[in-house]
């Protein structure tokens, strides 16, 4: 009995997992649109947002910064494109500088 409950209990922190990153994959795709994401410098970021995209870049590049007005409950969310080994990451950070979310960047239609 034990063991079919933490069968269960690993299927549904499955199941939620991936509904998260499903919903997070969304979340930066159609905000970057409705919000009008605008690319930014890094000297035109809060310092928090520097402080935090300099830690995550560390050892690679920063290839581009997007400004997203209001993406997040009305706040703005900054979305920073990474290359690090050769592999471009994206990586959400808040105002505050808190990472958000960190995922393997797309290739997009744009991107050629």
């Amino acid at each position: 009995m034990k063991t079919r409950s933490s069968r269960v209990t690993k299927v549904l922190l499955v199941g939620v997992t991936a509904l998260g990153f499903a919903a997070c994959d969304r979340f930066t795709d159609e905000d970057r649109d409705e919000h009008g994401g605008q690319k930014v410098a890094i000297d035109q970021v809060p310092p928090a947002v520097k402080a935090t995209i300099e830690q995550e870049s560390k050892g690679g590049r920063v290839k581009e910064i997007d400004k997203l007005p209001g993406a997040q409950d009305g706040k703005t969310v900054y979305s920073a494109d990474i290359v690090m080994n050769g592999k471009e990451q994206e990586t959400l950070i808040s105002e505050d500088g808190r990472v958000i979310m960190r995922r393997a960047h797309r290739k997009d239609d744009d991107d050629d």
